[in-house]
């Protein structure tokens, strides 16, 4: 139980983070900053530097840039200039500044809800990498496979009951030659 109410907790946190990035690149794009054309993330670790240093009202030359830029990053160092060549004013900074603060804080809360999970997950090591041995299931999943069903496996008279239990079975609904429409089963939304 308490598995399921800390993974509902840090995909709400997750969302919520999701919204604040949201929010700073749309403050950069009103400030006329595009550094979403010229760099895949821009939480990633270049991104962020440059974004802490337009915080700090840094004015970024073209050698602070390159002390800035990561060496994995594919775009030039002109691109980027020319990407962050915008006119942003103390209005922007204020509010990249609040949103900055509070996706951070975000982080730190899912960074130690994550260890909350894992030293929860301690008695179940075993279970869970049998589990994430199967394609297309991580630990993530792993976790919330666990939380729902449990370990203990008997409590399903088989694997149809099991399947069936957690709304993945198919149903033929045909009858006189003619299939019927029937809506999937809900599955509870963590």
């Amino acid at each position: 139980m308490i598995y399921e109410i800390l993974l509902v907790i840090g995909k709400k946190l997750i969302h919520h983070r999701t919204s604040e990035q949201n929010r700073i690149h749309k403050i950069l794009q009103d400030a006329n900053i595009k550094l979403t054309s010229v760099l895949s993330d821009i939480f990633g670790v270049s991104g962020r530097r440059i974004l802490e240093a337009i915080l700090n009202g840094e004015k970024i030359e073209t050698d602070g840039l390159r002390k800035m830029v990561d060496w994995r990053t594919k775009a030039s160092i002109t691109d980027i200039a020319s990407a962050i060549n915008g006119r942003i004013r103390r209005h922007h900074r204020d509010m990249l500044r609040y949103h900055w603060e509070h996706m951070s804080y975000l982080e730190k809360a899912i960074e130690e809800l994550e260890k909350q999970i894992d030293q929860l997950l301690s008695p179940y090591r075993k279970e869970v990498e049998l589990l994430d041995g199967i394609p297309g299931v991580n630990k993530a999943a792993a976790a919330t496979f666990i939380a729902e069903m449990g370990v203990d496996m008997s409590v399903f008279k088989s694997a149809k009951h099991l399947a069936s239990w957690a709304g993945v079975s198919p149903g033929n609904y045909e009858s006189a030659g003619k299939k019927k429409r029937v809506k999937p089963h809900k599955v509870t939304k963590l």
